[in-house]
């Protein structure tokens, strides 16, 4: 892929948000640096468990997150650390970070000191409620992002607390991760096109909010809660349902689509809503999940078996192509999209910590090879195994 080819990043970013971002742009074909430090990792390298490393075996969130990177270690808060990153700022495009907000400027790498450095710098924040307001400092996590957004509002179902999507979905992060690439790469525009240096505020609680903004207008009209569980309107019966192989059927019914749903039941024209619900229910447990799925789907109906990963990967090249990929005879996440001339691909495995580190430095800010050793016998960088 070479939609981005030509084009340096430099990622701060940890996690999901801020190390996705840079994840897409590397997909499309941008040279991406991960920097780490040499007391401080990415948190993904030990997620879930907590253990240490091992690069045979990186959990699976840190390799979805870091493929196809290069990597440094490169202690930021020492002096010499500073002057080596704003070397390698001088030579890039964009920095990519999701610090805690002031975090970046006690490091003496605030947007002024990078733009200083680098005219023509993109600088993009990805961070949990914006650069400025009242909340910019406060420590949040997906799960109070979703609530202080809005998005949890509306979940779960009545009479019942609001849900929150939890780390393996991590709405607000996998969101704010897909439109930072955009805007990024919109920005790399304006700049090559003679723009000014760029700060990005990238807000996942903005991003989160803006993104069911809709929903918000029923509060003027005295609505104080959303939360209806599978049911939603205009559908007459929307749920799912359990079959007799276990496996779960979701289905959607319009008020259209009850006199064909009628027929297959065997029910009268207009049942109520209790027994439409009891007979589909009845139906789809008397039948496997597919077969069941099919059925309704034969004669109009919205339904689908609920996959789990198992299901989802059995139905690679038929119900998707590139949202799971192969690579290095595993499964790993592919792509949010995919471009039919130039298709992305995963050229690179997540590297281990510090793995390129001597090579950016000679190749990139032009570091000889007693220079790299002193920084290195100083501790100011970390260089690992390629």
């Amino acid at each position: 892929m070479s939609v981005l080819k030509g084009c340096r990043i430099l990622d701060l970013g940890i996690i999901t948000a801020g190390a996705a971002t840079s994840a897409i742009l590397a997909d499309l074909g941008a040279e991406v640096i991960k920097v780490e430090s040499p007391t401080y990792r990415d948190p993904f390298r030990l997620w879930p468990n907590g253990a240490p490393e091992a690069q045979a075996d990186l959990p699976p969130l840190f390799r979805a997150t870091n493929r196809n990177k290069s990597a440094i270690s490169l202690d930021l808060k020492q002096a010499e650390g500073r002057e080596v990153m704003l070397r390698l700022v001088a030579a890039s495009d964009v920095v990519v970070e999701n610090f805690r907000r002031g975090v970046l400027p006690k490091l003496g790498l605030a947007f002024e000191t990078l733009r200083a450095a680098n005219d023509k710098i993109i600088l993009a924040s990805v961070s949990s409620q914006g650069e400025t307001g009242p909340d910019a400092a406060h420590v949040s996590y997906g799960s109070t992002l979703e609530a202080v957004a809005g998005f949890a509002w509306g979940t779960g179902y009545a009479d019942d607390g609001p849900m929150v999507s939890g780390r393996d979905v991590n709405y607000p992060d996998q969101v704010a991760a897909i439109f930072a690439a955009g805007m990024i790469t919109t920005a790399l525009r304006s700049v090559r096109n003679g723009g000014p240096a760029v700060h990005l505020d990238l807000s996942q609680r903005d991003l989160t909010s803006f993104l069911i903004g809709e929903a918000f207008l029923s509060t003027s009209m005295g609505e104080t809660t959303r939360q209806d569980g599978n049911a939603q309107a205009p559908f007459v019966l929307q749920d799912c349902f359990k079959a007799a192989d276990g496996l779960w059927v979701a289905a959607s019914i319009r008020r259209d689509d009850v006199k064909a749903l009628c027929g297959l039941l065997g029910l009268t024209p207009a049942p109520t809503q209790a027994a439409l619900r009891s007979a589909l229910g009845a139906h789809i447990a008397a039948h496997g999940g597919k077969a069941a799925a099919h059925g309704l789907q034969a004669i109009g109906l919205a339904a689908a078996p609920v996959l789990d990963g198992a299901g989802m990967v059995e139905l690679q090249d038929e119900s998707w192509s590139y949202a799971i990929q192969c690579f290095e005879d595993r499964r790993v996440k592919g792509f949010p999209f995919q471009i039919e001339e130039e298709p992305l691909t995963i050229e690179r495995p997540a590297p281990s910590v510090g793995a390129d580190t001597a090579a950016i430095l000679a190749s990139i800010a032009g570091y000889g090879e007693s220079e790299i050793a002193a920084l290195a016998k100083a501790g100011i960088i970390e260089t690992g195994p390629a």
